[in-house]
């Protein structure tokens, strides 16, 4: 896990930059917002367990946190969620119900603190109000993102995320080319149904978008992206469904790339023989 930082007078991002061999780097990002009652939106990789823990505390007393919104749950969002909701006691737990249901084969969710949301939806938190918005491009149909109603601030889930040559705190420091192919590259794995897309319907879901107005994107696998053009950002989605679709590794390649990342963190592990 890499250092947090401060995105935003009252953002701050947890981020995790996974190497891939050939590719570059992918942002796995959760964050706290400070809110009168404060958010953790997602919670991190469970490698990152110890370190996740110390730069949520770093931040703030997870005693005070009064929301945990899981945005869905695949494991890169949901590795700390079971030590998070031991730690904070006050904490509501903010997510699609079916999630709460799913994550329940893994571990004991306590549904008595699971406040089941949908897209529509707002929750107050004193000083302001978040609304549940659709993510334009997803990976788990019970996606739900954030739209901070009082400041603008965009909680995109897996949207407008990108494969990037090297970690950055800042989504404007990455060259224009590099950002839109590595935004190009994400959105066709990670959303491999998106060549099927009616052209004139995606339109309506990206001028969706538009209307929300976000004055900033924090997307949970892009760094946080507080002066770059929105209207960018859409352009690039626009064009994925016309896309190449993303190829899987062979056995092979997959086994180059364990080698080489077990390689880059010093660490090995055998590759079985298919």
């Amino acid at each position: 896990m890499d250092a947090p930082y401060q995105a935003a007078p009252d953002v701050h991002v947890l981020p995790t930059n996974l190497p891939l061999p050939g590719v570059g780097v992918l942002p796995i990002n959760a964050y706290v917002l400070l809110a009168e009652e404060p958010v953790l939106i997602d919670a991190g990789l469970g490698v990152d367990g110890d370190q996740f823990v110390d730069a949520l505390t770093s931040i703030v007393d997870p005693r005070a946190l009064r929301w945990v919104w899981l945005t869905h749950d695949d494991a890169d969002h949901t590795g700390s969620i079971r030590r998070v909701l031991e730690m904070a006691p006050n904490a509501r737990l903010v997510t699609h119900g079916f999630n709460a249901l799913r994550m329940s084969s893994w571990w004991p969710v306590p549904f008595d603190r699971v406040h089941a949301i949908r897209v529509g939806d707002r929750l107050p938190l004193g000083d302001r109000t978040l609304r549940a918005v659709a993510p334009p491009l997803y990976d788990n149909p019970m996606s739900i993102g954030v739209l901070d109603e009082a400041t603008g601030s965009l909680f995109s889930v897996d949207s407008f995320g990108a494969l990037l040559p090297e970690p950055t705190e800042d989504a404007a420091q990455v060259p224009h080319d590099a950002l839109a192919g590595g935004m190009r590259a994400w959105a066709t794995s990670d959303s491999p149904w998106a060549h099927l897309l009616d052209r004139q319907r995606f339109g309506q879901v990206l001028d969706g978008v538009r209307r929300l107005q976000p004055t900033r994107i924090f997307s949970s696998h892009l760094p946080a992206a507080t002066g770059t053009s929105l209207e960018r950002f859409l352009e690039v989605l626009e064009s994925v469904p016309d896309a190449e679709p993303a190829r899987a590794p062979s056995h092979e390649e997959f086994g180059f790339m364990l080698e080489a990342m077990m390689a880059a963190t010093g660490e090995r592990q055998p590759v079985a023989a298919g």
